[in-house]
This record gives structure tokens, sequence and C-alpha cells, in this order.
């Protein structure tokens, strides 16, 4: 029995649209309906009467900092995030700091891998002092004595503490225009 072109196509383009709608039933089935967990980890922190929205759930701030969520090896020492919010919950500026013991992998992916374009900052360059730092984060006398990495813009900073296997890092910026009409 000889098969024509036109029928073999048609079949494929069956089986196709079959596995489509059979996989998306099946994603559907596995997941709990109204909850997505990575969407409700980056869920905003409820502002301050003066606008502060403060986060300190370390994964949520990791992810936010890193675009990645941490491995099971990397241990989350201390983090915390702040933005400054208007009255519409858009974000006029943000900052976070953070302190990690990473794994090899996230270390060698953010150092070596280097997707933040991070240039080493030579021994005894002055760096700009960080804006109101938390109280856990290292001090500048003793981040001057650390590995230390800057972004092209100079604000996305990463302190690598060799002696304890430890980063540091911070970042800033302003905040995301809302839709004019």
């Amino acid at each position: 029995m000889k098969v024509r072109p036109a029928t073999v196509v048609l079949m494929l383009a069956l089986l196709c649209v079959g596995g489509g709608v059979a996989w998306m039933f099946f994603v559907r089935s596995t997941r709990v309906p109204g909850v997505d967990p990575a969407l409700r980890s980056l869920a905003p922190a409820k502002p301050d009467a003066n606008g502060l929205a403060l986060e300190r759930d370390h994964a949520a701030v990791f992810q936010r900092a890193f675009w990645r969520r941490p491995a099971s090896e990397d241990k989350i020492l201390q983090a915390e995030r702040r933005d400054w919010l208007d009255a519409s919950s858009g974000v006029q500026k943000w900052q976070w700091y953070i302190a990690v013991q990473p794994g090899a992998a996230f270390r060698d992916w953010l150092l070596k891998d280097n997707p933040f374009e991070l240039v080493v900052v030579a021994p005894g360059t002055e760096l700009a002092p960080l804006s109101s730092p938390p109280a856990w984060f290292p001090a500048a006398g003793e981040l001057a004595g650390l590995s230390r990495y800057r972004n092209r813009e100079g604000r996305y900073f990463v302190f690598h503490d060799l002696a304890n296997n430890r980063l540091y890092a911070t970042d800033a910026g302003g905040g995301f225009a809302g839709a004019k009409q």
C-alpha cells in the first residue's frame, strides 16, 4: 500500500496536536489550582507608612538578586531587600544585601561564568561607600580585605571571603516607571 505524502503530513500534525493537548492536561492536573510557588515567593512585601517594603525571605532575595534559585548546597546566611514604593505600589527605587556560603557550582557560575559581567576591583582601590547596609553586613574595613568585584555601572558589588568561603553582595537601582496614558 502506497501512502501519499499529504497523508503522512496530516497524521504527523494530528499526533503533534494530540501530544500537545495531552501534555497540557497532564501538567495542569499535577499543579495545585491557584498556587504557583515561584510567583508566591516573589510577592512584594507590605510597605510601611513611608512606602518602604522590606523583604527578608532569604530564598526570595537570593532569587531576585541572582536571577536563579539557590541550590541545596548554597547556604544563605543573611538577606534583605528594600523596595521604596509610591502610592500605586510602583517601585521608585530598590536595594538588596546578601551573605551566602556558596556551593562550588554557584560560586563558579557567579565568578567564572560571570553572567553579570563583573570585573575584579584592584586591591587598594577605594570603593564608594555603601548606602545604609544592614548591621550584619561587613563594615568597609572588613570588605577592603576581601576579593572584590563590581559590574560596569559600579553598583553591583560582590565581595569574596576566600578564607571562610563566603560571598557578600549588594546592588541598588531606580524604580520601574508605570505606563503613561
